[in-house]
Formats: structure tokens, C-alpha cells, sequence
């Protein structure tokens, strides 16, 4: 069939269809075959294609009109489109070919493959189908141009994955498609060239275009490479994808070997910096163990050193510590040299007075830094450098592992501070110091001295400190005669048996440190009476068992002792010690205060913890410098010793010691009558009265106390009298009424009293203010609040008894009492009216088993009303007892958190009125 033929066979059709349309005459088999086909969806490609699906000259409608073509922008030059027909196309078109636009439509026809005489072949035109466009014939002739060109670029087309696959659009029924016919009347049109791409990095996005979107891509692309040859098409194609990949792959190639020519330029330079500087798994793997810090130079250390000698040639004190050196370095040895490089003036060098070499691994130093050579028979003009450093004065080699010294130490005359602490040296090493006479301060601590120190110090007269510490010293025999300045001795931490104090007495000494050594027996031989100078002495951790033989050592200059942690059973009298600022005895056997403690005027400090004191000097109430005194982990007879603080203890002392004498006029009148003698000679001292007014017959096995005893005394100075610790089987009330006129404390604690009979009597004691019936076996309190009469009672203590039932309201007998100690009974309830007034309550250790709410309005807070004429609580102790609220975190924070406890529980009902108002204005 030619061509001619097809477009009247295809006009014939479609005049055919029209008529049977407008007729209503129902489609054929074929027709709807046809438009039943039509409604397949297209496979994917990239552009629109006609379909090879039936013959090419069957008639084929095409869909109504094609996709917008108002884009021309195309992002791949893959994609490529026909432009709308132009309008001489338009009008070439019978009028029955004339249709209203619709939905863009592409039929799957389209898509198919090529038959029969088509089959093989491609598309003159990938353009989407037009819909006014006309049937003239010649068009086909153009379509049915071939080149290889077009041939590979259509099968590549077909095949590529990356085409984009059209939206689905779907005919309406009762509308057959047909295929377009090209008009000849027109330019021929230029067959599309699609260009090879790179293949995107994602299928997807492609393949989600709808078909408009591929038809303007087609367009854009059409427009650009309608301009270009195919030749030069495809040479312009190829030279840029081959441009652009060389050039990635070269650029990369450079990129990665001027990185492996610096990596290798840095790490031939600085070999650490590289290392310390590249990646490791561990984020602590490239710390350095021996300096966490960075505190060390790192590298080379040439110019750290060189800046060193440079500041050391201008203020005369060099440091080169802790640099990690086993020699010393050329640049110190040569930092006198004449150097053309150094800025520095040549008149601001001056002589090195201070050398600091501590902390690094030297090991020896050699004769160069410290030649041998007498100053008297250097040479000047010749080349040796001689004693560049003779003008040290101080040389610290502290923290090295030295095993030897060099032999030109001994020409430095003028040093005075030498420290070999921490080194390797031994006895015989040593040697040579015994030649720097000028030395003052010799440091040799922690080295390996053994056996006896050498006599060759003697020499060293005018050495004023001298440290052995942490050495195996066993004895310093003879070695300290010669040494007539020596003031500071330190032989700590090694195994001294003994000190030579008939040696060490006789010098200048004024601190002697012997700690951690092997000292043992007697310390002070007897011949020793006096030590002039000394003012510390430290000889703790030893198994000294007598301090002194001579009990009256004289120590006037002493001001530190500290002596714990032996076996000493006593000390020498302290009398003359005035000095003494502190004593440190803890952990001995001592079992009483030294002779004269109590005379020392000045000292501040005294621990005698963990001995075996059993009572103190009543004196000690006298010690006005005393500040702290500790006596713990003693045997006392009184054991609350062991809790008070030294105030207390003072005040306790004070109360029971015995007057001062006083000075008399020049008349010889006595100032005071408790100086007189007693008028009856049988009278012993315990009977004697004391500072105060004062009577103490504590521990005195008394039985009872009776009337015709204090006749012998002024019962009206009578104030207080102390009874405790006796064997009063009750209230000695006929000597009590004696004393009631001036009686302001009894203490009748610590007695066997008979139960509910211990007062069976009325007594009136007006201006009694303290009673302690502390540990008496009292059952009842009845006998006391019926008989005694004590207006003025401010402090009662029944504590450590057999009491029993509520406790009562103390206050309704004694109205004036504000403390009152009720601990370690049997109390098994307690009320509000109980607790009001009072200051001090404890009821600590009972079996109370429930806190009235309403305490909690007796603070310091809430209204003085609640008081009951009395004063707020103040100190509250209830631990210890039976009941569970508050619970014991709440006691153990005090009497404040137990009384706000308390007062958040109290009901409304049993406010007081005032309490209610200011509740209301809380809330207001």
C-alpha cells in the first residue's frame, strides 16, 4: 500500500465514523476491539512512540489532544517533544477531524511493538499525538526515514530502565481513537535526537513523571538539538561525558597524592607530632602516662634549654629540673662561651649563685661541670674552662638516682644549701662533703645510708640543718661533736635504738625529729638535767618507756612535745617547762597527769588520749590557756569525763578545787577567813571549805551527814555541797535544814536511797536552785514533791531511775524550773501540761508511747501564752522511747522538726483562741 493510499483509506474511516456518530448507529465488532485495546495501559518508555501493534495502515485514532506543551525547560537532554502543530496545520484539517479538546490520552498501541511490514522499524518522530492535526498525505514518506543514528537511539529507548513511565489516562467510552495523519503540507519536520545521559542515581523520581512532564522535557530538548548536526551531536556528546569523567578522576587522583606527599613531608619532620596526633579507637589511647598534664617540654628540649641558660646567664639561677636529663646538658657547660648568635649584652651576665637540677635521671655528673682544679693554681690564659660555677651557693640535685659525687665539690667554697634527697648515694659516697666546710644546710634524706653515720661530719662547723630522714642510720655515736651550729636534726624513719642527749644537749639544738625509729628504754639518761635550747622534740612511734630518769628535766625553752604512741608510764615534772604550748601524749601508759600541769601558764593544747588516767587535778579549773584538753579512752571513775569538752571540764574542775592562798597586808591581817586555821586541829581538809563556798564530801564512803559536822563550820557560806558517790541512804534533812539558808546546789547522785522513804520529812530550802538525784533508786517522787519546799528550783535531775507511771507536772511544785531531766526511766506517758514551761525537758530512754500534738505549740515561735508563765521549749529529747510518730528521722534532726511535726497535727478543737486567730489569718 503507498502512502497515498493509507491517508485516503485513514480520511475514508474517519468520515465513516463521524456519520455513524451522528447517526447513533451502534460500533462494530472491530470499532470496539479497537476501544476496548485503547484502555490498556502503555508499558513504560521514555517518549511517546506510535504504536507497532497493528498494521500501520490500519486506522488508529489518536487521543483527543495532546499534553501542554507551555514548558520548554528539559533537566535531561534525554527527553524530548514535538511542539504543538503549527497554524497553517491547524486550518489544513478537514472540519470533521475538528473535536473539543478532552483529557490527555495515550494509547497503549503507541507503545507496542512494531508487525508485519513495520516490524524492525522505529518511528520517524517521537512526538506525543497531536489532536487537530491533519490527515494530508506525503507526511508519511517523512516518517519512514531511517539512519543508525536513529535506529540505536529507538532501541535504546525501548530498553532503557530509566525511562519514565506516563500516568494512566484512559479513554471514555464511546470515543474511538484513530491515528493521526501527518499533513505534507508543511516543512518536513526534523527527526528528534535523544542524547545518552548518565544513569540516575534513583529509578523512582524518574518514573513518577506524568506524561506532560516527559512531553515538555522532549520539547525543551528538541529545541536545543535542532540546531546541531547529528555528527555534531554526537561528538559534542561524547567529548563532554569523556571531558567530565577524566577531569573528576584526575582532580581525584591529585587531590590524593598531594595528601600522601604532605602526610609523608610532616611525619619525616616531626615523627611524634604525627604520631601523638593520629586516630585511635581508645579516646584515652594517646594520653601520655607520665605527663597527664602536658606539662613537660615535648620534642627536642634544645630551645626550652637554651631559654633556660639565657635566663639563668642574667639572674644568675639556672633551673633545668624535671627534663627527663641524664647528663648536663652542653649548653649549661658552655653557657659562658662567646656566642656570635646571642643578642645579649655581654654585661648583664653574671655568675650562676643557683643551680636547680632536681627530678631528672642523672645518674653521675662529670668532671667537666665541677673540675677538680684548685682556684689558686688556675691558669686564666689557658683553654680550660676552669670553676665556671664556683659561685654557687645553692645546688639542688634532689629526685635523681646519683650513686657518686664528683671530687670537684669540694672546691666550692661558697656553697652553703646542698640537697641530695631522694638518690642512691651510700656512706662512702658522701665523703666528699665532709670537705665543703661552708655548707649550712645538708639535705641526705631518702638515700642508703647505713650502719653509723660517718665522723667525718664533724667537720662541718658551720652547718645549721642536717636531714637523714628515710635512711637506715643504726647509731650517731660521735659523729655530732664537731657539728657546734647544728640546730635542726632530723634522723626520722630510720632504726635508731638510741639518742646521744648527753651529746645532743650540749649543742645548739632547737628541733630534734626522731619519729618511726627503734628508740626503746629510757630516752633522757639521769645525767641529763637540762636542756637548754631545745623547743621541739618529736620522738612519737617508738617504744620509749621512760621519758626521762631525772624526774626534775629542766626544759625552759620547750614548746612542742610530742611523745604518743610509745609505752612511757610517766613524765618528769612540767614546772619548769613554762614554754610548753603543746603536749601530745595520746596512746602511752600514763597514768596520772605529769607533776606541775597544772602550773603550766601558757600552754594551749594537751592530749592524753588512750592512757590510763583515772581521775584529774582539780587545779586543771585554773588553767586559763588550756584550750583543748583530751583525755578519751581513759579509765575515769566519773565517765562523763570522756563526753565534756575541755570547758566543761575546767568548769567541773574549778568547782571542786581548793582556794589560791592570798596575799596578806604588811600588818599581817589575813584578807579572807578561809586561809585561817581551823580552830579544831581534828578537823581534816576534806571538811575545809572551798573557792565559792564550797563543801565537798564526794567519795568519802559517807553513811549519813550529821549536824554536829558543820558546826565546825560557817554553815551560812555554805553554798554548795556535793555528796555524789557516797553510801546516804536518804535525805539528810536536820543538816540540810542547817544549810538552807545559803544552799544553792546538792548533789546527793550516785547514793543507795531506800525507795519511797528517802524523805519522810518536810524540808525548806529557799534558795536551792540545783538538785541531782541522778542514779539514787528512786521508785516514786511522791516523798519529794509532798515534803521539799524549793521556791527557787531551776534544775532537778532524776535521770538513770526506777520511775514509773505519767510523768508529773513538775512545774505545779516548783514553779521556777526551767530544766529538767527525767532520762533512763520508766515514764510511760506524757501530757501536755507536763511539758509547759519548762526549758529543758529529757525524757530520753523511757517507754512513753505516744507525743501529745499540742507540745508542738510550745515553740520559741508561737505565743509566750502557750508558756503557761513559763518559758518556750527549747530542748526537747524524747529518742529512745516506744512510739513510732514521728518516726526517728524526724527526732534525729532535732527539737525544732519535732515541734513543727507536732504543731501540723494539732486538731482544730484544741487551739487555743489566740492560736485560732492568727491560724485564720495564715490562711487569709
Amino acid at each position: 500500500m503507498t502512502p497515498i493510499a493509507g491517508n485516503e483509506d485513514a480520511a475514508s474511516t474517519a468520515s465513516t465514523q463521524e456519520d455513524r456518530g451522528r447517526c447513533e448507529v451502534r460500533p462494530s465488532l472491530s470499532e470496539r476491539t479497537l476501544e476496548t485495546l485503547s484502555q490498556i495501559p502503555p508499558s513504560p518508555a521514555s517518549v511517546r512512540r506510535q504504536s507497532s501493534f497493528f498494521n500501520g495502515a490500519s486506522p488508529i485514532r489518536s487521543p483527543s489532544r495532546a499534553p501542554s506543551n507551555v514548558s520548554s525547560y528539559s533537566r535531561s537532554p534525554s527527553r524530548a517533544s514535538s511542539g504543538a502543530p503549527s497554524t497553517s496545520e491547524m486550518y489544513t484539517q478537514p472540519v470533521s477531524q475538528l473535536r473539543l479538546p478532552s483529557k490527555p490520552r495515550m494509547s497503549v498501541a503507541s507503545l507496542s511493538p512494531v508487525r508485519g511490514s513495520e516490524e524492525g522499524k522505529t518511528p520517524s518522530k517521537l512526538k506525543a499525538p497531536s489532536s487537530r492535526q491533519s490527515l494530508a498525505p506525503g507526511d508519511e514518506a517523512h516518517s519512514d526515514i531511517k539512519s543508525p543514528l536513529k535506529k540505536k537511539l529507538s532501541q535504546r529507548s525501548i530498553g532503557n530502565k530509566d525511562t519514565t513511565k506516563p500516568s494512566i489516562v484512559r479513554p471514555s467510552p464511546g470515543k474511538i481513537t484513530t491515528k493521526p495523519t501527518q499533513s505534507n503540507m508543511g516543512p518536513p519536520q526534523k527527526p528528534l535526537q535523544v542524547r545518552k545521559t548518565r544513569k540516575p542515581q534513583s529509578e523512582q523520581p524518574s518514573a513518577m513523571r506524568s506524561p506532560s512532564t516527559a512531553s515538555r522535557y522532549v520539547s525543551a530538548a528538541s529545541n536545543v538539538q535542532d540546531e546541531l548536526s547529528l555528527e555534531q551531536q554526537a561528538e559534542s556528546e561524547a567529548r563532554k561525558v569523556s571531558k567530565s569523567s577524566n577531569t573528576l578522576r584526575d582532580t581525584i587522583a591529585k587531590a590524593k597524592a598531594a595528601r600522601k606527599a604532605m602526610a609523608a613531608e610532616e611525619k619525616k619532620e616531626t615523627p611524634q607530632k604525627v604520631i601523638s596526633q593520629a586516630p585511635s579507637a581508645d579516646p584515652w589511647g594517646g594520653a601520655d602516662e607520665e605527663d597527664p598534664f602536658n606539662q613537660l617540654p615535648k620534642g627536642d628540649n634544645r630551645l626550652v634549654m637554651r631559654k633556660r641558660v639565657q635566663t639563668g646567664r642574667s639572674t644568675g639561677q639556672l633551673n633545668i629540673a624535671a627534663m627527663s636529663l641524664t647528663e648536663i646538658p652542653k649548653e649549661v657547660l658552655t653557657m659562658y662561651d662567646y656566642d656570635p648568635d646571642n643578642a645579649a649584652n655581654w654585661f648583664e651576665n653574671v655568675d650562676l649563685v643557683k643551680f636547680i637540677a632536681a627530678d631528672n635521671e642523672l645518674e653521675r655528673i662529670s668532671d667537666a661541670v665541677f673540675p677538680d682544679i684548685n682556684p689558686e693554681d688556675f691558669d686564666p690564659d689557658s683553654d680550660d674552662r676552669g670553676l665556671q660555677f664556683g659561685g654557687l651557693e645553692t645546688l639542688d640535685l634532689h629526685g635523681n638516682i646519683l650513686k657518686s659525687l664528683p671530687n670537684g665539690l669540694r672546691r666550692m667554697q661558697n656553697l652553703r644549701t646542698l640537697n641530695l634527697s631522694n638518690n642512691s648515694l651510700d656512706m662512702d659516697n658522701i665523703q666528699i662533703l665532709t670537705e665543703i666546710m661552708s655548707l649550712t644546710d645538708l639535705k641526705l634524706a631518702n638515700n642508703k645510708l647505713e650502719g653509723q653515720l660517718s665522723t667525718v661530719f664533724a667537720g662541718l662547723h658551720q652547718l645549721d640543718s642536717l636531714d637523714l630522714r628515710g635512711n637506715n642510720l643504726t647509731s650517731l655515736s660521735e659523729a655530732l661533736v664537731g657539728l657546734t651550729s647544728l640546730r635542726t636534726l632530723d634522723v626520722s624513719e630510720n632504726k635508731l635504738t638510741s639518742l646521744p642527749f648527753e651529746l645532743l644537749s650540749k649543742l645548739p639544738l632547737k628541733t630534734i625529729n626522731a619519729q618511726k625509729n627503734k628508740l626503746e628504754g629510757t630516752l633522757i639518761p639521769a645525767s641529763v638535767d637540762r636542756f637548754e635550747t631545745l623547743q621541739t622534740l618529736n620522738i612519737a612511734n617508738n617504744v620509749v618507756v621512760v621519758f626521762s630518769a631525772n624526774d626534775m628535766l629542766d626544759l625552759p625553752n620547750i614548746h612542742t612535745l610530742l611523745i604518743g604512741v610509745n609505752r612511757i608510764t610517766h613524765l618528769p615534772c612540767m614546772s619548769s617547762w613554762q614554754s610548753l604550748l603543746t603536749l601530745s601524749a595520746e596512746e602511752n601508759k600514763i597514768s596520772e597527769l605529769p607533776p606541775g600541769f597544772v602550773e603550766l601558764k601558757n600552754i594551749k593544747k594537751a592530749d592524753f588520749t588512750g592512757n590510763d588516767l583515772s581521775r584529774l587535778d582539780e587545779k586543771m579549773g585554773y588553767m586559763e590557756s588550756l584550750t583543748s584538753f583530751r583525755v578519751a579512752n581513759n579509765p575515769f571513775r566519773e565517765r562523763r569525763f570522756l563526753t565534756m569538752d575541755t570547758e566543761d571540764i575546767k568548769r567541773d574542775m574549778r568547782s571542786r578545787s581548793e582556794p589560791d592562798p592570798q596575799d596578806t597586808d604588811d600588818e599581817g591581817s589575813v584578807a579572807t577567813q578561809f586561809t585561817l586555821a581551823p580552830e579544831n586541829p581534828a578537823l581534816d581538809a576534806s571538811w575545809q571549805l572551798k573557792s565559792g563556798g564550797t563543801l565537798d564530801r564526794s567519795y568519802s564512803e559517807m553513811t549519813d551527814l550529821k549536824v554536829d559536822q558543820l558546826e565546825m563550820l560557817p554553815s551560812q557560806d555554805i553554798r554548795c555541797l556535793y555528796l555524789q558517790h557516797n553510801k546516804i541512804p536518804c535525805f539528810p534533812a536536820p543538816a540540810l535544814a542547817m544549810l538552807a539558808e545559803g544552799l544553792v546546789e546538792l548533789d546527793l547522785s550516785n547514793n543507795p536511797f531506800n525507795g519511797a522513804d528517802f524523805l519522810s520529812s518536810p524540808l525548806e530550802l529557799p534558795k536551792l536552785q540545783s538538785l541531782n538525784l541522778n542514779v539514787t533508786r528512786l521508785t516514786s517522787l511522791e516523798p519529794l514533791l509532798a515534803n521539799l519546799t524549793a521556791p527557787s528550783l531551776t534544775f532537778l535531775d532524776i535521770s538513770h531511775n526506777r520511775l514509773k507511771g505519767p510523768l508529773p507536772q513538775i512545774r505545779q511544785t516548783y514553779p521556777e524550773l526551767k530544766t529538767f531531766i527525767a532520762s533512763d526511766n520508766r515514764f510511760a506517758s506524757l501530757t501536755f501540761e507536763a511539758v509547759q514551761g519548762l526549758q529543758v525537758l529529757d525524757v530520753s530512754n523511757n517507754d512513753i508511747d505516744s507525743l501529745p500534738p499540742k507540745i508542738g505549740l510550745l515553740g520559741a515561735e508561737r505565743s509566750p501564752k502557750n508558756w503557761g508563765n513559763g518559758s518556750a521549749l527549747r530542748r526537747f529529747e524524747v529518742a529512745g522511747n516506744k512510739f513510732r510518730v514521728p518516726r526517728w528521722q524526724v527526732v534525729a534532726k532535732g527539737t525544732d522538726s519535732i515541734l513543727e511535726f507536732l504543731r501540723d497535727r494539732v486538731p482544730l478543737s484544741e487551739l487555743p483562741e489566740w492560736e485560732r486567730d492568727e491560724a485564720s489569718e495564715e490562711e487569709l
